[in-house]
């Protein structure tokens, strides 16, 4: 059960106000004004952007990523190209399976055999600035499913597949015990649960292929208690992690129970966010789950409907005995 805040915020001064004093010293505005800037500078087509078949686009990127090499004289910033801080062979990955994800994420929309490797260039190397900052936390100790699992549970996450093919995400925030995130984990768990999910996700052949979406209920949380969940940085910095530097084809985010400091948070936000981005933000009542692939594709028990699955796909595949 969420505890809701005593104070309603209903209007923009009032979210504003408790933004400020619950930022311990973040400034949420201006670093989403940044994550979605450079969502939109990563993920849009140049005039300049080099374009080729995708059966030569792996070659291509190797030789963009070379030359950038090349180009770096400090080995320090050099070394994030080496992706040292990457769980790829956890999940029984390379390195080239990994550009591999980036290359058909760039891949033309009119035409699947053509891919923008300038673009999928360009958020491989957010990429590699974001996991090259986080290395210290995702190295020791190495990034694992035995890890991860206890804070991966605390989430609530679940995974299917629904009836056009995706990946969906599902967090159901009515089944968190809020306690257990403060006094079980420290913020480094919840970095480490969050980007080894997001990399499960990322190898996923449904997200790849067909794309994902992500679904939340959002339970009614307050305001005060959603700001003090995580650590502001930690939360603003999976935003970026997930928003602008993985590249999963996020088709469409719907959330229920939404309350209404969120409408108004995204409303502020929202002047930053591309077209495309406001359109795949979507609010829903109960009553309209049926447009997210039928029941068949809702976990058991999540929010106030009637889902039948009792499986989740990356649980399955991760987590089971003998997986």
């Amino acid at each position: 059960m969420a505890i809701q805040d005593s104070t309603e915020h209903t209007t923009t001064s009032s979210v504003v106000s408790e933004l400020k004093k619950h930022s311990d010293g973040t400034n949420f505005i201006k670093e989403y004004k940044d994550i979605f800037s450079k969502e939109k500078s990563t993920g849009s087509d140049l005039k300049t952007d080099k374009f080729t078949d995708e059966a030569a686009a792996l070659d291509v990127l190797k030789a963009l990523i070379e030359e950038k090499k090349t180009s770096i004289t400090k080995e320090d910033v050099r070394k994030k190209w080496d992706f040292h801080s990457s769980p790829h062979a956890h999940f029984g990955k390379t390195l080239d399976d990994t550009y591999m994800a980036f290359l058909s994420w760039a891949r033309v929309k009119e035409d699947k055999s053509k891919v923008n490797v300038s673009k999928a260039f360009r958020r491989l190397e957010s990429y590699a600035d974001w996991m090259h900052d986080a290395a210290a936390d995702l190295t020791n100790p190495p990034l694992t499913t035995e890890s991860v699992k206890k804070a991966v549970d605390a989430w609530a996450f679940n995974t299917s597949i629904d009836s056009e093919g995706r990946l969906v995400w599902w967090c159901d925030m009515g089944k968190f015990n809020y306690s257990q995130f403060k006094d079980d984990f420290t913020p480094e768990d919840h970095l480490r649960a969050f980007v080894w999910y997001l990399h499960a996700v990322l190898y996923n052949e449904s997200a790849r292929e067909n794309g994902m979406i992500f679904v939340q209920n959002v339970n009614k949380i307050g305001l005060v208690q959603c700001l003090t969940l995580m650590p502001p940085k930690l939360s603003t910095k999976l935003d970026r992690l997930t928003i602008g530097v993985l590249p999963i084809k996020m088709q469409c985010i719907y959330m229920f129970e939404t309350p209404t400091w969120i409408n108004i948070f995204m409303k502020i936000v929202g002047v930053f966010m591309s077209k495309k981005m406001k359109e795949r933000m979507v609010t829903l009542k109960w009553d309209e789950i049926d447009k997210i692939g039928g029941v068949e594709a809702i976990p058991k028990g999540f929010g106030k409907v009637e889902g039948t699955l009792e499986e989740s796909v990356i649980e399955k595949m991760y987590f089971t005995e003998g997986s």
